[in-house]
């Protein structure tokens, strides 16, 4: 696989923006490939396609990864997170649109599907956008997503907003501490709100999560399984055993959750995929 550097001028954030994307070297124009799109976690950027570059190579090279195009822009934490701010930078608007068309039209597209592997921040932006318009992505995997055991901002926990997660609890509500703002860029309200349509895309979800995450994330992917159980939504939750948000258990993990998408992506995986994901 080839890996390149690009940027481009986003309208939705109103800034220059930092990518970069894999893509089998031999790729042709006008060759159907899906894209894959890969969110970073707090505190990193697009190098963190470098660093799963080996995962995808190895996937691939094992029939168990479609040839496809993958890409990871580079997104701010604070003042970022995969949300669209009020009046200023619209994130979750570039990674689920705006980023996408650009490649569509520099990379070979249109693509025949979307998909959307997040880690932590990451993995909470996935499934925002995932949520949102599930009819638009062929499969959502979150790795130790970022994401909080309420559904309000009163009935979260301090122990669960230690640091940077603080930021992000304050952030969905803009500050303002308003429930009904928090619920516009929260998972739960979203895959509430959007409960048919996602059943009705046998969109096929995967949320994975160390059972002793130091961050207590636990906890969030936890909740997220009854919600989505109650809600009838299929999907795959896996409390690993023994590891935590990094370590040695992250790197298959990542191979896992890869591996997943590469199933949704492929005829014969969606099918046993669909299978897997069917709910009582």
């Amino acid at each position: 696989m080839e890996l390149t550097e690009g940027r481009f001028t986003s309208t939705a954030v109103g800034r220059e923006v930092e990518y970069r994307v894999l893509l089998p070297a031999d790729l042709e124009v006008g060759e159907d490939v899906p894209l894959v799109l890969h969110l970073h976690g707090a505190m990193s950027s697009s190098a963190s396609l470098v660093l799963a570059r080996p995962l995808y190579e190895e996937l691939a090279r094992r029939g168990r990864f479609p040839r496809a195009v993958i890409a990871c822009p580079s997104t701010p934490t604070a003042g970022g997170f995969y949300l669209n701010w009020p009046g200023g930078e619209s994130w979750e608007t570039l990674i689920s649109k705006e980023f996408p068309e650009h490649l569509a039209a520099s990379h070979h597209g249109p693509f025949t599907a979307n998909a959307l592997i997040g880690v932590s921040m990451g993995g909470y932006g996935a499934l925002l956008a995932a949520f949102a318009e599930p009819e638009r992505f062929a499969a959502v995997a979150a790795i130790s997503p970022a994401i909080f055991p309420g559904e309000t901002p009163q009935t979260v926990a301090e122990v669960n907003t230690p640091s940077v997660l603080g930021d992000l609890h304050r952030s969905m509500s803009y500050g303002t501490g308003d429930a009904g703002t928090y619920a516009e860029n929260s998972v739960y309200a979203r895959a509430r709100r959007n409960a048919a349509r996602i059943r009705g895309a046998a969109l096929p979800v995967l949320v994975d999560c160390g059972a002793e995450d130091e961050f207590r994330l636990h906890e969030g992917a936890g909740y997220l399984g009854e919600v989505l159980t109650e809600l009838r939504i299929g999907h795959e939750l896996r409390l690993v055993q023994g590891a935590g948000h990094i370590g040695p258990e992250a790197e298959v993990r990542t191979r896992n959750a890869i591996e997943f998408v590469g199933d949704a992506l492929t005829p014969r995986g969606a099918e046993s995929a669909a299978n897997r994901r069917s709910c009582p």
